[in-house]
């Protein structure tokens, strides 16, 4: 696996080219023959093993005549493709970035100090966080369908162990009412059963709100691939090393305090 196969702009335009062609359900070698491209330069380019330039990208598109949102956001990212942090404002590139990740890992660690992780809440849990009015509705839509995507994905028997370390304040009635913190607390239970789902509580007294923000680190055996700083809308992705060590002592803390108490 290259340095340049796990940079976040190139993980997000391989899976935005592989997408935008599934979508007009046109196979790998005819799109390579409508654009004049040798197939498997074609098929690097949707693995993420090579970036295209943005020329490229843009005939590509063009040929599969994708809307010109997705036109402007791929060609982005392909003139992004050598950062090694990437900043996702809108979001949109956040199901790809996830899914791309969680493919080369065989671990992935996700802290939530103060909210129940986005993959594991309940339906109105979620809908309680909406309810706020702090989260745009097409953002909350959008998420509740990755949400589904995502829950589907952890009950496969194959893929990497998800470790979910939720702060203490979690479990208090903040974000919902009792009775929504009740059924989402059983759930979790649920999800714990699980082979590839381990859910742990960091003490208050061990890690105080606002000492490590969300995060989300994707691991291999190898080491750290990258990691998710997450915001209110949209996420950072970073894989320069001094980051990744940052982020892996952290993980390495928070499980160390986690340890001890299972959740029941």
């Amino acid at each position: 696996m290259t340095e340049a196969a796990l940079r976040p702009a190139v993980i997000a335009l391989a899976g935005g080219l592989r997408e935008a062609r599934t979508q007009r359900g046109i196979g790998l070698r005819r799109l390579a023959d409508m654009v004049d491209l040798h197939y498997a330069a074609l098929s690097s380019y949707e693995l993420a093993q090579r970036t295209p330039p943005g020329t490229t990208v843009a005939r590509i598109l063009g040929v599969l005549r994708s809307p010109t949102e997705v036109c402007d956001q791929l060609i982005d990212l392909a003139d992004r493709a050598h950062d090694r942090d990437f900043i996702d404002h809108t979001g949109h590139n956040e199901h790809l970035l996830r899914t791309a990740y969680e493919q080369r890992s065989t671990r992935v660690t996700e802290w939530s100090p103060s909210l129940i992780p986005e993959t594991l809440q309940t339906a109105e849990y979620a809908r309680a966080l909406r309810d706020t009015g702090l989260l745009a509705l097409e953002a909350a839509d959008v998420g509740c369908l990755l949400r589904t995507a995502r829950q589907l994905a952890l009950t496969d028997k194959t893929g990497p162990q998800n470790t979910f370390l939720i702060g203490e304040a979690t479990t208090r009635p903040d974000a919902c009412t009792p009775d929504v913190l009740r059924n989402q607390l059983d759930q979790l239970r649920t999800w714990t059963r699980r082979p590839r789902i381990t859910v742990r509580i960091v003490p208050t007294a061990n890690c105080p709100p606002g000492l490590v923000e969300p995060f989300t680190l994707y691991e291999h055996r190898a080491g750290a691939l990258a990691v998710a700083l997450r915001r209110h809308h949209g996420a950072v992705y970073s894989t320069h090393q001094a980051a990744l060590t940052t982020y892996e002592k952290a993980a390495r803390a928070l499980r160390r305090h986690a340890a001890e108490n299972a959740w029941p």
